[in-house]
């Protein structure tokens, strides 16, 4: 199955490079008003012809499970018939058919339309589809529009570069390519937003660091869209030699963005997955609530405020120039550890949500649970006084108190399965992993918020409060 995904990948990698290299060469034939790119285009939808089918093939037996090629021809035939991804496939197959009859006998500035509902039918198969939210699908429809127009249309401009009048194409394609760099950089930040599951899923999910590599690769590209606009399009012909070594680089930057966004359709988003939370501390505004440390705060945050207008100081008053910068620095070097109260210590599973559910047998299955490894020391009814209880250092902890609610579900997770510190970090709980699997433990959980009478308003423990 690894190899098979792997070449699942690849195939998706290489479908993706096609179809873009397609729609942004259709694209700067129809800027440039000629056929640039003639053999480039015949290429990419030969190229089309063979990956667009073996990757259906691929992603069937995947999908089915099967190895011989004649079940794997049934599935992909099966696939085709009766799934939303065969139904999709072979939409793009045809409106890329129909774009290469166009542009042979009336030219890109028809053929681009049917190749763009090609790319509109790619963006249906992804995840944004699948959450039902219009309004993210449109996003990744602007976003596979710009990036193939732009990252796309590369290679063409590349070989554009010698032809006469490459002036006056670079000077159109760079405002396009500078105009669609920041519609992807945006429409990808609102992306990563949806679908990896805010800060914790970014941080601490692969889907997470594989957008942070797609943004970075993003604002590297969006550098050299500015360079290219700004710098080198006014200096032509004599930046001729510098522009090309410049778009070779974008060209290497647009693929690993594309392989990036492969990797990404791979992969379950970071909303649905657990994160694991990569710093031992956390942002919380939650001992703002006492009056003595939100004062402190406040008053850290108002003396780093003087310390800017210093700096702001130091750049218009010359005179006093270094004795602003060290006086800031000085302020700075004190207020800053009041930003502490802001940093909570916090578990890697901080962020992990319960998978049962919360349902009736769950519930009883951690009731089993909690008679076999938890009573001796809270106690029958969970109010720390089991048997064990009396000859413990610090007492077992109230399973009945309202403070329970005050700690999300991985929090709890990593208390049960690693254990709990005491205030001089010593344990004063063991660990049950791995004697207890996963299941067991969201289980027990689950009979313990079950037995608090202390619920929140409407019911529903606070672990499901932070996602929902």
């Amino acid at each position: 199955m690894i190899a098979l995904d792997i070449a699942l990948l690849l195939l998706r990698f290489a479908v993706l490079v096609a179809e873009a290299g397609l729609f942004g060469t259709l694209a700067v034939q129809w800027l440039d008003g000629r056929r640039i790119g003639q053999s480039l285009l015949i290429t990419l939808f030969a190229a089309l012809a063979v990956l667009l089918p073996a990757w259906l093939l691929v992603q069937a037996a995947s999908m089915a499970d099967t190895s011989g090629l004649a079940d794997t021809l049934a599935a992909g035939w099966l696939v085709l018939q009766v799934s939303w991804v065969g139904h999709l496939a072979a939409g793009r197959v045809a409106m890329w058919l129909v774009a290469w009859l166009t542009w042979r006998r009336l030219g890109a500035a028809w053929a681009v339309w049917p190749a763009g509902v090609a790319l509109a039918l790619h963006a249906g198969a992804g995840h944004a589809m699948a959450t039902g939210d219009a309004w993210l699908f449109v996003s990744v429809l602007a976003h596979v529009f710009a990036a193939s127009a732009w990252i796309g249309g590369l290679p063409a401009l590349w070989l554009a570069l010698d032809a006469p009048g490459a002036a006056v194409l670079v000077a159109r394609y760079t405002w396009l390519g500078l105009l669609c760099v920041i519609v992807v950089a945006v429409t990808a930040t609102a992306q990563a937003l949806a679908l990896a599951g805010g800060v914790p899923g970014v941080l601490g999910t692969e889907y997470g660091h594989t957008i942070l590599v797609k943004i970075g690769l993003l604002l590297l590209l969006l550098l050299l869209a500015a360079r290219h606009r700004f710098v080198l399009a006014p200096r032509l012909p004599a930046s001729l030699a510098a522009l090309r070594r410049s778009v070779l680089l974008e060209i290497a930057l647009g693929l690993g963005v594309m392989a990036a966004a492969s990797l990404l359709a791979s992969l379950p988003p970071g909303a649905h997955s657990q994160p694991n939370w990569p710093f031992p501390w956390r942002f919380s505004l939650d001992l703002m609530d006492d009056d003595a440390l939100r004062r402190e705060v406040v008053n850290a945050a108002q003396a780093m405020g003087g310390a800017g207008l210093l700096l702001l100081l130091a750049i218009l008053a010359r005179r006093i120039r270094w004795l602003a910068v060290v006086t800031a620095m000085a302020i700075a070097w004190f207020a800053i550890p009041h930003f502490d109260l802001l940093l909570l210590p916090t578990e890697p599973t901080f962020y992990w949500q319960s998978t049962t559910g919360y349902t009736a047998a769950s519930i009883d299955a951690g009731r089993h649970a909690y008679v076999r490894n938890c009573m001796g020391c809270h106690g029958e009814g969970g109010q720390g006084d089991g048997p064990q209880a009396k000859g413990m250092r610090i007492p077992p902890a109230d399973l009945t108190a309202p403070h329970l609610w005050d700690h999300p579900d991985g929090e709890l997770y990593w208390w049960i399965a690693h254990g709990m510190p005491g205030p001089d970090g010593q344990p004063v709980m063991p660990g049950f992993s791995p004697a207890l699997d996963d299941d067991t433990i969201w289980s027990l959980i689950d009979f313990l918020h079950s037995n608090n009478p202390n619920k929140p308003a409407d019911g529903v423990p606070l672990g499901m409060h932070m996602h929902h």
